[in-house]
């Protein structure tokens, strides 16, 4: 017979485990994505980083405003840079996407879409970045004394990251 729990809130209903589990909805898990550039197309990475939007106050007073105060009005957007990290392998493609910005052998941006995964690779979350462009790579540093993966970083300036249904 399966476990009986009784309903939170002073409820005098008995839910069964079955019942109690059905619809149960979780958070969504972050350790299962991929990123899609336009440039590179589909890349498994280790972590990305930087899903933040600002909205800077403008502030200004009026000399008829009764209070000392400043007023407060909604400024410019900014995003912020998606950073994206990975082992390093020995093919030299992000290595290459980046420098060609650095040469001017590529001047386009890139869109990019970041789609997480559940266990049964269903998408349950996807962030489109538009007019993406790198603006700094790092390949990490070697020791002697280390078994540490090398890591590629690279960090990409964007004009809005947008969380899509």
């Amino acid at each position: 017979m399966p476990e009986e729990r009784q309903v939170l809130g002073g409820s005098t209903d008995i839910l069964s485990t079955e019942q109690m589990g059905a619809g149960l909805k979780y958070p969504i898990r972050g350790h299962r994505f991929t990123v899609n550039m336009g440039g590179l197309g589909l890349i498994s990475f280790k972590s990305v980083e930087g899903f933040s939007i600002e909205t800077s106050p403008v502030e200004y007073r009026e000399g008829a405003f009764a209070s000392l105060t400043m007023r407060k009005l909604p400024g410019l957007i900014t995003y912020g840079e998606i950073t994206l990290t990975k082992g390093m392998y020995q093919n030299l493609d992000l290595y290459n996407y980046f420098m060609g910005y650095m040469n001017g052998k590529t001047t386009t941006v890139q869109q990019m879409i970041i789609e997480a995964y559940d266990n049964a690779d269903i998408v349950v979350a996807k962030w489109s970045v538009l007019n993406a462009w790198p603006t700094h790579y790092d390949s990490g540093g070697l020791n002697a004394d280390s078994a540490d993966i090398l890591i590629e970083t690279v960090t990409f300036a964007n004009e809005g990251v947008f969380r899509e249904a």
